[in-house]
């Protein structure tokens, strides 16, 4: 049996913030004031977090013209995901962590609007449990598999941002390259199939052809449990894209 090798990326690849203050008798506020300018706050929230297993919420205040800091926070909520992919079966709980923070720099001359540029630093952890189905020999052979991710990263976001009303926000980041650095486990254990469909030696081949990092695994097999366990810590690229609605006040 062979696991696919876009469901095992899934599980394995399962995610100091720079601030600004101001005091209101400094000279930077009156330039401010005087050139009309009023800070603002908009709170938003990304509809498709929900397919990670979390309700992604976001905060910008607008400290000058073209400058905002903006905070996110993923609070986790369980959400399955059910498919059927390639004719076998994947029933997967996810739940995720987040928390996000970032300095963004619009390169228009609106405020809060328009294309603009953000590095960010972010933190996530996640979990997910769920079972694999193999039907692809006389017996269906079913997986149990338990995935643990938690980790830190940097990155930095080309998006766009427009207002209905200057009250209604659309915020779309389009290209988010991320480097993260953190630790992984998965577990892999048959609990249901033929006793001679068992092969440790196969999965573990599936974990090492996954790309990036499927060389730096530390994959451990139990064939007494028939349990193949992969570990991981280090660096693994990211990316971010989405799009967020929300409020501006």
């Amino acid at each position: 049996m062979r696991i696919p090798l876009s469901l095992l990326a899934a599980l394995l690849l399962a995610h100091a913030a720079h601030a600004q203050t101001t005091d209101p008798e400094q000279q930077g506020d009156r330039k401010a004031a005087a050139a009309g300018h009023s800070p603002s706050f908009s709170v938003k929230w990304n509809p498709g977090s929900l397919a990670f297993g979390k309700v992604s919420l976001h905060g910008e205040y607008n400290l000058k013209r073209k400058k905002s800091v903006t905070f996110g926070i993923g609070i986790p909520v369980s959400n399955t995901f059910d498919r059927t992919i390639s004719g076998d079966d994947v029933r997967l709980e996810n739940k995720t962590l987040s928390v996000m923070a970032g300095y963004r720099m619009y390169l228009g001359k609106k405020t809060m609007t328009g294309v603009y540029f953000e590095p960010y630093l972010k933190y996530l952890d996640y979990k997910g449990t769920g079972l694999y189905t193999y039907n692809g020999g006389f017996v269906p052979e079913v997986y149990q598999a338990s995935v643990n991710h938690s980790g830190a990263g940097l990155g930095a976001q080309l998006g766009v941002q427009f207002m209905i009303a200057k009250l209604i926000t659309f915020d779309l980041f389009l290209l988010g390259p991320e480097a993260n650095f953190g630790k992984s486990d998965a577990v892999f254990r048959q609990v249901s199939g033929s006793p001679v469909a068992w092969d440790g030696d196969d999965v573990a081949e599936s974990l090492r052809d996954l790309p990036i990092i499927g060389n730096d695994l530390e994959i451990t097999i139990d064939n007494s449990n028939r349990t193949v366990t992969a570990r991981r810590k280090g660096f693994t690229p990211g990316f971010r894209a989405g799009l967020s609605v929300g409020v501006r006040f």
